[in-house]
């Protein structure tokens, strides 16, 4: 197997120096992952230029110490780019987009390096338009794009959006691991808006959040909960997410205790959740029917309130409003949800354009959106409110094409984290007892002895919280961090004019 490579050898290499990376981006290297511990990592880049149509391609794959254990070298179309990658504890999976063919191609990859199968979408010219208004529209070169996830040890499911006929959906494809093996799944009602967010797989069930728009102009979207079957795509569920009591909006779900846990915000039974302000946060528990198993409900103003400047809207004082990135519980039954601000504010850029533009407007919303700081929130086993702090961070700013200034915050939350890519939260890491845990997230200091970037921890151990971070600045062309043992990070520098992508590991507290 190839995880045996992986763990199977020892190394004391702490860097790698990769030389002939012609073009590297920087999101389509990572860690190779086993639950929270890291097995090993790739790296995916150009490493040189055929002639005027072909590039060669190499994959890397190292163990966790960066010792090499694989090299693949290919060749394809220089139209060819790498729009994402995942990992599902036994398998690689890259998305190559041809846009002169409209195609997607996906490759899979055991981890001892070898290609296992190939699945290939040919895109109508629709749906071709309709992905470069939504899941390609990000022109940043560092694009987080995220369609793909990986269902462990099986497979992977992607999710991204479609046109079929009149109807503005989204397309689940399903593309196995252990076989060559693939279903689809669009939903089309005539004429109207789909909106689908994966909320993840348990017991052979995959659930998504699927908002439904009567038209394009419906302002007041149904949220449904939507079970497809692992094996064959067949739609088990589509189930209404509002209840006797509540309207809720699910954001993630989590498997605890061996049961699927839903969290979202909720909102009154006649509220629209495209516009309404929610009036907290639920903890929903689902079956593989998609009934609501349990239900427990913190308001903002009541149990919130005890610990944050909170308004009963969900608004937190200098702080705006939440994003969940994480939900984890640990071996003592606490439960913490790791979180983000958020808030709209005016866009200077977005007012001069319409001013400009003699009130037409230059696709600028006269809003943007401020991100700023970090929030843990510590829950009990029954999920209620035991503790809740906030972590200063420096803000960034993401300006919001026209109309967004009618989005509901929830709904904008996720727009800031699924289309623009502008959080600063990178990713949560626990110990195989799930005793401990890390949360890391880049920010940007401004201080007299240093000026530049920044990434930093909250790290939970022994029931005790600590904060650390490492400096980043460098003169590399870009940076990334990724995972590494617990404790540690690993930083890329990638050095444009050099072709070089240098590699080590920094300690974290």
């Amino acid at each position: 197997m190839g995880l045996m490579l992986l763990t199977g050898l020892c190394s004391m290499s702490q860097k790698l120096s990769i030389e002939n990376v012609l073009k590297a981006t920087l999101r389509n290297s990572d860690a190779i992952k086993e639950g929270s511990e890291v097995k090993g990592y790739y790296f995916f880049y150009v490493s040189d230029k055929i002639d005027k149509k072909t590039n060669e391609y190499t994959l890397q794959i190292t163990d966790n110490n960066l010792k090499k254990l694989k090299d693949i070298k290919f060749q394809d179309s220089k139209d060819v780019t790498i729009l994402e990658s995942s990992f599902n504890g036994t398998d690689l999976i890259f998305l190559f987009y041809n846009e002169d063919a409209r195609t997607f191609e996906y490759q899979v990859y055991g981890a001892d390096g070898k290609k296992k199968h190939v699945y290939n979408r040919e895109l109508t010219k629709k749906e071709k338009r309709y992905l470069e208004q939504t899941y390609l529209a990000i022109d940043d070169e560092e694009q987080t794009f995220k369609g793909l996830y990986p269902i462990e040890g099986k497979g992977f499911i992607s999710n991204m959006p479609s046109r079929e006929d009149k109807d503005y959906t989204f397309q689940v494809d399903y593309f196995s691991t252990e076989k060559r093996k693939q279903w689809t799944f669009t939903p089309t009602l005539g004429a109207k808006k789909f909106i689908g967010d994966y909320l993840g797989t348990h017991n052979g069930v995959v659930y998504f959040e699927e908002l439904k728009f009567g038209s394009m102009m419906d302002q007041k979207p149904e949220s449904f909960l939507l079970g497809l079957d692992l094996e064959t795509g067949r739609q088990l569920f589509e189930k209404p997410t509002d209840n006797a009591k509540y309207k809720v909006y699910p954001a993630s779900m989590s498997i605890m205790n061996g049961k699927a846990i839903i969290f979202g915000e909720y909102f009154d039974p006649n509220g629209n959740i495209a516009k309404d302000k929610s009036l907290g946060f639920a903890f929903i528990g689902v079956d593989e029917k998609g009934n609501f198993t349990s239900e427990k409900y913190n308001s903002w103003d009541l149990e919130l309130g005890k610990f944050l400047d909170v308004t009963s809207k969900g608004k937190i004082a200098d702080f705006g409003f939440m994003y969940v990135h994480n939900i984890m519980q640990m071996a003592d039954g606490n439960v913490f949800a790791i979180g983000e601000g958020y808030k709209k504010v005016t866009s200077a850029l977005g007012i001069a354009s319409t001013l400009l533009s003699g009130g037409r407007g230059n696709g600028l919303s006269v809003m943007k959106i401020k991100v700023t700081d970090m929030m843990l929130i510590k829950f009990d086993k029954d999920f209620n409110v035991k503790e809740a702090k906030v972590y200063d961070k420096n803000s960034n700013s993401v300006e919001l094409p026209s109309g967004m200034e009618f989005v509901s915050a929830p709904l904008l939350g996720k727009l800031v984290k699924y289309t623009f890519g502008d959080f600063d939260y990178s990713y949560s890491q626990t110990n195989k007892e799930n005793t401990s845990f890390t949360v890391c997230y880049s920010d940007f200091e401004r201080g007299k002895n240093y000026k530049g970037g920044t990434f930093n921890s909250i790290s939970y151990n022994e029931g005790k919280i600590t904060t650390d971070k490492i400096q980043t600045k460098s003169d590399a062309t870009r940076t990334a961090v990724l995972p590494g043992k617990q404790g540690q990070v690993l930083i890329l520098d990638y050095y444009r004019k050099a072709k070089r992508l240098d590699i080590h590991f920094e300690k974290l507290n």
